[in-house]
């Protein structure tokens, strides 16, 4: 993606978050995505971007299997559909949404929205199929903030004490920084789209519920999120269930 430049952006994309349509990963995902797609609509592949898993990763600091379950879920909520998987290339909904010129009708889909501001309509405009990106959340029936630390041996195995039915998940949330360090991130990653103020208010208000479903998955969160402790992972573990 080229570094310059400029694009139209909604500010109605924020219910996004705060409606928990997009996890604050899928959120910044789907922003580099929109970056990178080709404005222009004479040319054949308006609307679609290329994302090479190995340079998205390194815009990230994440690891591509990392940033390739983000897009698998902005795949999945039919925020991006793909258009050939080998050569890595995917499109978006509404291209002329986000531009001015060379066929962009942003100011049209910003007043269409303003007047029917209902997360139906924004959804219509940006989605394939609306219905995929809601989300119904699950009913939390137990919050292990205050169990006992386990050492990793005994922790593990003990899915039997869980409640039948019932499944695991972590809550994520980002620590909040210090402006300083808000605007330093700015600046050295160019992020045009998200202001230091953005970024403080994404880790202030968005959390993040991922479900525990193999071992591999565990220990990647725990390393990730967790630097490694497995106390402390404990803490914010969530029993939930769909009944």
């Amino acid at each position: 993606m080229k570094l310059n430049g400029y694009r139209v952006t909604h500010r109605n994309r924020w219910i996004l978050l705060q409606k928990r349509i997009l996890t604050s990963q899928e959120f910044l995902l789907l922003e580099y995505y929109l970056d990178s797609m080709d404005f222009d609509h004479k040319h054949d592949n308006y609307g679609q971007f290329i994302a090479y898993p190995e340079v998205v990763a390194e815009y990230f600091n994440k690891g591509i299997e990392t940033v390739n379950d983000w897009r698998d879920g902005l795949i999945n909520k039919s925020f991006i559909e793909t258009v050939d998987k080998k050569r890595s290339i995917f499109k978006i909904k509404s291209p002329e949404r986000y531009g001015v010129s060379f066929g962009g009708r942003a100011a049209d889909f910003a007043k269409t929205e303003k007047l029917s501001q209902t997360l139906d309509n924004i959804l219509q405009n940006i989605c394939f199929n609306p219905e995929k990106a809601k989300i119904i959340p699950k009913k939390v029936t137990s919050l292990a903030l205050n169990t006992p630390s386990k050492a990793l041996g005994s922790f593990k195995g003990e899915l039997g004490s869980f409640p039948i039915g019932s499944k695991r998940m972590v809550l994520i949330q980002q620590d909040v920084r210090s402006d300083s360090e808000y605007q330093k991130i700015y600046e050295e990653g160019h992020y045009e789209g998200l202001t230091p103020d953005d970024m403080k208010w994404i880790d202030e208000n968005v959390t993040e519920k991922i479900a525990i479903e193999n071992d591999d998955q565990e220990k990647n969160i725990v390393d990730v999120f967790f630097d490694g402790n497995w106390s402390e992972y404990q803490k914010h573990l969530i029993i939930s269930s769909e009944n």
